[in-house]
């Protein structure tokens, strides 16, 4: 090539790299990257199970009904949730405080009136936590609880509901109006199928409120079911700030801990428990019960932490603790064996203290299913009344449960349907010797 042509040649060249260049600036000028997606694909959520609804934590365990100086009752799973679903959407025209010195014996009329039904919550529940359920007219909430709802009916064809809020722990009363859409619809399927429930016995107690038991004997089913164990490293992937630094020891056969110098986590492999604490975090200032339930909710769901049918149970406001209790068929899981409840205690702005079950439950094995006759609660209370062993005035409810034990080898569990009596918050399993000798089912 000819001296004559490099110049141009390099002129051309010259001329295409600069425009390159030119369009290649524009280029990263205007381009803006989809950070959405890079941020998924970062971090991406860890979900333990399927997400739940508020109302699905918030859950009575029992309800009864006063027909023409009668009581029926139900403490079914599916009653429960139809209930609570029936709720949504309702009016609440007013609140009203009534009282915050009941005596037992007015708290026994307001149940036992007619065209009542009263609905049993394990734990105190803010109002501020229903309001993912009532539609309140009230902007402001007060800061307060209640453990049973007691509805009266007896004005239906007004469209209308009185609505009484029991709190078993500041002895208050609060009522409303409440304006209901589906009213047919509530009669329908709250009240009519009523009518035909378990006929239901008030024990009364001089000076306490009555405890409601079921009249008939029993027969409820043992269940087996095999179990899943949730790899701990999912908790350690959702619990800690960095997985990678985290550093496991093995203590003994059946401790484990992670740590990142920061926070904790210790499994116990018998009881199937895990324990994590993040000892910065502890607080000794007091949350408002309607914040710490709904920061304890949250950041359980956050990682799909309720792993079965876990009820919210108990709250002790003085540590910022939340409490649930595991569910099956619609009866509260107790245990020696293994953890049945979760705690969250809240700390600065973050959760300091959780501790809960690491397995789920996975499949019940069918032949396995066992009829078992339990007496009625009514001839339980008359038992009670008669041994020196538990006070039936010492107690706050007599419930039927599960027992459950589990066979480490073959990773089964049982779940066996008891009597329990429920005193401050701890369960006391009935047996035969508490309840004076006679068998009849009470192993």
């Amino acid at each position: 090539m000819g001296m004559k042509y490099i110049e141009p040649v390099k002129s051309v060249v010259l001329f295409l790299l600069v425009m390159l260049s030119v369009v290649l600036t524009f280029l990263i000028w205007t381009y803006t990257p989809d950070y959405k997606y890079i941020e998924n694909t970062e971090r991406k959520e860890i979900l333990i199970k399927p997400q739940k609804e508020m109302e699905d934590i918030i859950r009575p365990y029992k309800a009864i009904f006063r027909f023409d100086e009668e009581f029926t009752g139900t403490v079914s799973n599916n009653a429960m949730k139809n209930m609570m679903k029936t709720f949504k959407g309702w009016n609440v025209l007013d609140l009203v405080p009534v009282n915050n010195n009941l005596s037992a014996n007015y708290v026994n009329q307001i149940v036992g009136a007619d065209h009542r039904m009263t609905i049993f919550f394990t734990g105190e529940v803010p109002f501020l936590a229903f309001n993912t359920i009532f539609q309140f007219a009230e902007k402001e909430l007060p800061e307060t609880t209640f453990n049973r709802m007691i509805i009266d009916w007896s004005n239906s064809n007004s469209k209308e509901l009185m609505i009484y809020y029991i709190s078993s722990n500041n002895q208050s009363l609060f009522r409303s109006r409440v304006s209901v859409p589906n009213m047919t619809q509530f009669l329908q399927e709250v009240i009519e199928p009523a009518k035909k429930y378990e006929a239901y016995k008030e024990v009364e107690r001089d000076g306490y409120t009555s405890l409601y038991v079921v009249n008939d004997k029993i027969e409820s089913i043992k269940y087996t079911y095999f179990i899943e164990d949730i790899t701990p490293e999912l908790f350690k992937n959702v619990l800690f700030q960095d997985p990678n630094i985290v550093q496991r020891n093995v203590e003994s056969a059946s401790s484990e801990k992670y740590t990142d110098g920061m926070s904790l986590m210790t499994l116990d492999t018998n009881l199937k428990s895990l324990n994590y604490v993040y000892p910065a975090a502890e607080s000794s200032i007091k949350i408002e019960p309607s914040k710490l339930l709904k920061d304890s909710f949250e950041f359980i769901n956050e990682h799909g932490g309720f792993t079965a049918d876990f009820r919210y149970a108990s709250t002790s406001t003085n540590k910022n603790q939340m409490d649930y209790q595991m569910y099956l068929q619609g009866f509260p899981v107790y245990s020696n064996h293994v953890l049945t409840k979760m705690t969250t205690i809240w700390g600065d702005s973050r959760i300091f203290h959780y501790k809960r079950p690491y397995f789920a439950l996975d499949m019940d094995i069918s032949l396995e299913k066992e009829i078992k006759e339990l007496p009625s609660g009514g001839e339980v209370a008359e038992r009670l009344k008669n041994t020196n062993n538990i006070a039936l005035s010492d107690i706050d409810e007599i419930v039927l449960g599960y027992y459950l034990t589990q066979n480490q080898e073959q990773n089964i569990f049982i779940f066996e349907p008891c009597w329990f009596v429920i005193r401050n918050g701890s369960w006391i399993k009935l047996t035969p010797e508490i309840l004076g000798g006679v068998k009849n089912g009470l192993e």
